[in-house]
C-alpha cells in the first residue's frame, strides 16, 4: 500500500485509512495499491505533455483541461511504480 498523497507531497491531514479508497494499478509486471483520497469519475481525455511548457514532473504524464476550465495531471503510473520500487530499494 503506497499513499499517493505522501508520493506526490501533497500537503494535508489524509482521511484515516479505513476511509480511503485503494486503486491498484500496474506496471513492468508488478502491482501496487495507490491509496487515495477519493474517486472523482471517469473521463476521456486529451492529454497534453507537460514538459512542453513547463518541466518533467516524476509521476506526472501530462496534464488535460477539464470540461469546468480546471487542469487536471495525468499520473505517469509506469513512472510512480518505478519510483516507488527505488523507495522500498533504499
Amino acid at each position: 500500500l503506497v499513499s499517493l498523497r505522501e508520493r506526490l507531497g501533497i500537503a494535508g491531514t489524509a482521511p484515516a485509512l479505513t476511509e480511503s479508497i485503494a486503486v491498484l494499478v500496474g506496471s513492468e509486471n508488478k502491482r501496487v495499491a495507490l491509496i487515495v483520497d477519493d474517486l472523482i469519475g471517469q473521463q476521456q481525455a486529451v492529454v497534453k505533455s507537460l514538459t512542453t511548457n513547463f518541466r518533467r514532473v516524476e509521476g506526472v504524464a501530462g496534464t488535460t483541461i477539464l470540461g469546468d476550465g480546471r487542469v487536471a495531471l495525468i499520473l505517469d503510473v509506469a513512472d510512480l511504480v518505478r519510483g516507488i520500487r527505488r523507495a522500498q530499494a533504499a
